[in-house]
């Protein structure tokens, strides 16, 4: 849209011209105009028709035109001698004047052909506009060598080159000063509108919109302000200008753009962290610059001086522009970044250009690249904080919205966080129901034993002289496994307290797994022994797991105690394991007497503690199982059954590799 605008703006003011449309004239090709030159004592205006040698000329070299001649004597003429043949007579020719930095009259044959500036009045005019002058037929010489004199009137101390003339046909001419004069100042007009625009839309931004009160806003603002400010001496063209004020004007529009322009990335990019130490290291640079440029009396010093320390710092600014830019690509490493690093970049080349025509060659170029350079990192910085204030609204707009919907929903969730809580505080009260549930169940299975226990001990204590020997020794042996189970229940019931108040300390070490499981299976070797079952560990030697030894071990008893206790005399439990990339798997295969859907159902649920007896009459809680789901999930495993009624159960769980501490 912005770009639209430009084109609509370069339209209105370029002005396309009529003999464009001329049909091409070709024969006469584009003839540079070499010139003599002559400090001349004859009286202001008076043309001069001699022989150029017979009245002192000689060659000019299109450098600077030496002046230190008093102010009312102060015309110098240039002439140049071209012949033309007979054969263009029908053809219409153009002299193509290039910008004259000072009031001139240009000459041919000894008649007035063009007046550019003011040269009666102050002095001081110039024109930035290339113009093609009609070459009337009647005041050519054809077969003949014409004069074509230029007479520049400069102030005293004024030094200028001037650019080389020349005469072409219509077509070359007319193209030549339309895209001259479209790439030059009137470009430069319509980018200063632009840059105009700019300034006022975000000084008033930046003054009015809190948000926005912010100092890169401003020095944006500035920015363009100073690019209007160091283009004056190509916007102000006119007769009435002030030539001399015009160029300090730009001139200190350049420092003080450049001085804006760094304090502006210094904010922006946030690649420093103490940047007043840079603003001040910024202003002892360029305000002796302003100095130098702001104490001059007259065009040529100030050019001069321009040239020494100011536009050395200059070059430096666009140095450090670069290094600014690549500072942050670096950090930020996005596109926004590097676009800003790729347009800084091509202005510092644009300066070089510049700087090379105006330094080292002492003449204007063609095209000023550097003011097209510098609109065009005004115009990336503007769409950059454009899209950056979109980010910022959007977000805005977003986050408006959530607080809407969150003040109209208000009540919607304090209801179903009302809600929430009584389903808590009704699974909360389910717990403590399934735990009363639970220890009821132990308190009666704690019984059991002690029941035992009181009465074979009471009989002993009463009959102890009526038994004898085998009938003592068997009371006795009834007495020590009801201890051992009452002892072994109760040890899984302290541990399963344990771990529903985290007391449980977890340590996973590195353990060889084929040793815990031998240790496990010899620690239940009077069990397996007394029904003549054989338990294999087939585990390699080899294998080793990180887990907690402690905790591990309860798994692996309790349930190569349940296959023990679910199997029949002569029958078989296996223990095996495998691994993936993730996790060690191990399985508790018996023989026994296996468990049905409904009885699936129901384990490791403590609500629902399930236990039958075993193939021996055998008692347990069947808290076991509880424990070993508690502790393989301590471990981030999971355990599950997969079991067939007369077949026989695989317990499976799995360990993982890398395991998470809780």
């Amino acid at each position: 849209m912005l770009n639209f605008f430009i084109l609509l703006i370069s339209i209105l003011l370029f002005q396309i011209p009529a003999n464009s449309q001329n049909k091409p004239d070709s024969l006469f090709a584009r003839t540079k105009l070499d010139f003599y030159i002559l400090e001349s004592e004859i009286s202001e205006g008076k043309y001069i028709e001699s022989e150029i040698h017979e009245n002192g000329f000689s060659k000019y070299d299109n450098k600077e035109i030496p002046n230190t001649r008093a102010q009312n004597d102060r015309m110098i003429t240039l002439r140049s001698d071209i012949y033309i043949d007979s054969i263009y007579l029908d053809q219409k020719l153009y002299l193509v004047v290039m910008p004259v930095n000072t009031p001139c009259n240009i000459y041919i044959n000894g008649e007035l052909l063009f007046v550019q500036g003011d040269y009666k009045d102050g002095y001081t005019s110039r024109m930035h506009y290339s113009e093609n002058v009609f070459l009337p037929p009647n005041m050519l010489r054809f077969n003949k060598v014409n004069q074509i004199a230029f007479q520049l009137y400069p102030k005293e101390g004024e030094s200028h080159p001037l650019n080389k003339p020349f005469i072409a046909n219509a077509r070359e001419a007319s193209n030549y000063v339309f895209y001259r004069n479209f790439f030059g100042p009137k470009l430069i007009l319509s980018t200063s509108f632009c840059g105009l625009i700019f300034f006022i839309f975000f000084l008033f931004t930046y003054i009015s919109r809190r948000e926005y009160n912010k100092p890169q806003y401003l020095y944006f603002a500035l920015m363009n302000l100073f690019l209007i400010f160091s283009w004056f001496n190509n916007i102000f063209t006119y007769d009435y200008t002030n030539t001399f004020v015009v160029e300090l004007i730009s001139r200190l529009g350049f420092q003080f753009s450049m001085i804006v322009g760094l304090f502006f990335l210094f904010d922006y990019t946030n690649v420093f962290k103490n940047r007043n130490y840079f603003r001040i290291g910024v202003f002892a640079i360029y305000v002796p610059a302003i100095v130098m440029l702001s104490i001059q009396s007259n065009l040529t010093d100030l050019i001069h001086v321009n040239n020494l320390y100011p536009i050395y710092i200059l070059l430096l600014g666009n140095i450090s522009f670069v290094i600014i830019t690549s500072l942050y690509f670096l950090k930020e490493k996005s596109s926004k970044s590097f676009i800003l690093f790729f347009v800084y970049l091509i202005n510092f080349l644009a300066g070089m250009y510049d700087s090379y025509y105006f330094v080292v060659l002492k003449i204007k170029p063609n095209i000023l690249l550097t003011p097209n350079s510098v609109f065009i990192i005004n115009l990336t910085i503007f769409f950059v904080l454009l899209i950056d204030h979109s980010k910022i609204y959007h977000l805005a707009i977003k986050s408006s919205k959530q607080l809407q919907e969150l003040n109209d929903n208000l009540e919607l969730l304090v209801e179903e966080r009302t809600q929430k809580t009584i389903e808590y505080a009704g699974k909360l009260e389910e717990a403590n129901n399934t735990k009363d549930k639970f220890f009821s169940i132990i308190a009666h299975d704690l019984k059991n034993p002690f029941n035992t226990l009181i009465g074979y001990s009471d009989l002993l204590k009463s009959e102890f002289r009526e038994y004898g020997q085998n009938e003592i020794h068997q009371h006795l042996s009834t007495i020590h496994e009801t201890s051992v189970k009452g002892y072994n229940l109760l040890e899984n019931l302290l541990k399963w307290s344990q771990t529903q108040t985290d007391k449980i300390v977890f340590e996973p070490v590195k353990i060889n797994l084929h040793e815990i499981i031998q240790t496990c299976v010899d620690d239940i070797e009077h069990q397996s022994q007394f029904k003549d079952i054989e338990v294999h560990n087939d585990v390699p030697a080899s294998y080793h797991i990180v887990a907690d030894e402690n905790l591990l071990k309860t798994i692996l008893r309790n349930l190569i105690s349940n296959a023990v206790k679910y199997t029949h005399r002569n029958g078989y439990i296996t223990i095996a394991s495998a691994k993936d990339d993730v996790s060690f798997e191990i399985s508790v295969k018996d023989s026994g007497i296996g468990m049905s859907e409904k009885e699936l159902q129901n384990l490791f649920k403590i609500d629902k503690i399930f236990s039958k007896p075993g193939t021996e009459k055998e008692k347990g809680s069947g808290l076991g199982l509880v424990l070993c789901k508690e502790f393989v999930e301590k471990h981030g495993g999971k355990i599950w059954v997969e079991s067939d009624l007369e077949t026989g159960s695989v317990f499976k769980f799995t360990i993982p590799k890398i395991i998470k501490m809780n």
